[in-house]
């Protein structure tokens, strides 16, 4: 008998497409299935909207089309909407499975995993505290320099700038030796990242992006680019290992992987590699799996490097609930490893652990 499994997608954050297109896959690989190849059942649709914050059920039934997905979605089909916390209460009183999609603020930062541990929702939301971590690119960066000796990995000199800290900011990038970027803290989908190859001359255009970015993170990163090549890798996470999937180089005609890069058709190249013959991407799969293994990360992640041109590697940021869009690179790992994504949500039911929120109130006496 096989098990039956929910989506929560949708969000309000500026990565909500992102979410979209990640259940759309899914469920078309779904319904190209026959219903004795499916190796779960699909129960219900939970979106997020980003007009409203309200959520509205999509029930899945056997004659579902993609074409009803897409008219749910944009409305053409109104249906009345709750609020996520009855939402999740509902769906806890149901004992649902909850596939999370939501991506960016509020899907991947903490916010709906705390949630959802309040609720005690049984999917893949993981720890709020790690989802946090992870989310926060200079946090995680500071993580991971105190894991690992600069011999073995290094990051790249970055400043944390506020809106109050902006002069400071561009004190630094006059600093640095050759290019900077700049991007938010706390965004995923490399929206706003945009290199600067003279941080001197570019000081106006510098501090109008930092503007920019201050109306959707409270805080941007600033920081050194490393020449070299760029390489992501991805992993799934069971109760009991780490499983390194194939090593992607992403290649473009600037050597930067910006926002237009990541979105737009045709300016990249995602090779897939193999890690087992070639000593350095066997280091940077070391360094993937010292990572994954040194924090409570559940389900599957994916992080992203340089390796400069003295070959050293260089930790970029960790990618808590990567996108799974048809043409992204994480199914394209996937299915170098021989999995398909809806083969990864069955393995994540099956070999996930969950996340159980600890018992937080301790009695003890206060003396008078």
């Amino acid at each position: 008998m096989t098990f039956a499994v929910s989506f929560l997608f949708g969000g309000i954050s500026t990565e909500y497409d992102s979410s979209i297109s990640s259940l759309t896959h899914i469920i078309s690989s779904y319904l190209t299935l026959s219903r004795a190849e499916r190796p779960f059942s699909v129960k219900h649709m939970y979106h997020l909207s980003r007009v409203d914050g309200l959520v509205r059920t999509i029930p899945f039934h056997n004659a579902f089309t993609i074409a009803e997905l897409q008219a749910h979605v944009s409305d053409i089909i109104i249906l009345p909407g709750r609020s996520l916390p009855i939402t999740f209460n509902t769906i806890e009183s149901h004992n649902e499975y909850i596939v999370n999609l939501l991506h960016g603020q509020f899907g991947e930062d903490g916010g709906v995993q705390t949630l959802a541990a309040l609720s005690g929702l049984k999917g893949t939301f993981g720890d709020p505290d790690v989802a946090s971590l992870t989310m926060n690119k200079f946090a995680m960066s500071s993580f991971v320099s105190s894991l690992l000796p600069s011999d073995v990995m290094k990051v790249p000199k970055t400043r944390l700038v506020r809106p109050q800290g902006v002069d400071d900011a561009i004190r630094f990038a006059k600093s640095v030796d050759g290019s900077v970027v700049v991007k938010p803290n706390s965004l995923g989908a490399s929206l706003f990242a945009t290199r600067f190859h003279d941080p001197v001359a570019s000081e106006i255009d510098i501090r109008n992006l930092l503007r920019e970015i201050f109306k959707y993170d409270n805080t941007a990163l600033l920081q050194e680019f490393i020449p070299g090549d760029e390489y992501s890798c991805g992993c799934l996470i069971s109760s009991s290992d780490v499983v390194l999937l194939p090593v992607a180089k992403i290649e473009t005609a600037q050597n930067f992987f910006g926002h237009e890069e990541k979105h737009s058709s045709g300016l990249v190249i995602e090779r897939i590699l193999d890690y087992e013959n070639d000593q350095l991407l066997g280091r940077l799969t070391s360094i993937t799996r010292r990572i994954a293994s040194s924090i409570d990360l559940y389900n599957m992640a994916r992080f992203d490097f340089r390796i400069s041109n003295d070959r050293e590697i260089w930790f970029l940021e960790c990618n808590y609930i990567p996108g799974l869009m048809k043409n992204s690179i994480f199914p394209k790992m996937l299915r170098h490893h021989g999995m398909t994504v809806i083969e990864l949500i069955s393995w994540i039911a099956s070999h996930s652990r969950q996340y159980e929120r600890k018992k937080h109130f301790i009695e003890y006496e206060i003396s008078e």
